[in-house]
């Protein structure tokens, strides 16, 4: 499942920060590494009932910086994060944006708890 990742320029730092501790890896492989690690944790509420998740403001001034291909099963995971209603989640026009806040909140997770998952 191919799609235009929304982020902000702080999430593009929490991909610069990892890619340097991961040489290899593209910013696509980052994004997918931290996705799947995420999911692995099998605790939702721990990465996005937290208060931090909520938009303080500009959260719609993310921009689509690149395209990412992801698995279809972990792209249906985020969706349904993203509709669960006990989140609370800001309302976007598409899928692309709404996946897009689920590894937005995951970004900002393992870069206030990096040792929380594993890439």
């Amino acid at each position: 499942m191919k799609f235009n990742l929304f982020l902000k320029d702080t999430h593009m730092k929490v991909i610069e920060k990892l890619r340097e501790k991961h040489s290899d890896a593209s910013d696509q492989d980052i994004v997918k590494r931290c996705v799947k690690s995420a999911i692995q944790l099998q605790d939702d509420d721990l990465i996005f009932g937290s208060a931090r998740e909520q938009c303080g403001g500009g959260c719609f001034a993310s921009e689509p910086y690149f395209e990412v291909e992801m698995d279809e099963d972990d792209f249906n995971k985020l969706k349904s994060v993203y509709g669960n209603q006990s989140y609370e989640f800001e309302e976007y026009d598409s899928e692309e944006e709404e996946v897009s806040k689920t590894i937005r909140c995951i970004l900002n997770f393992i870069d206030y708890q990096p040792d929380a998952v594993s890439i």
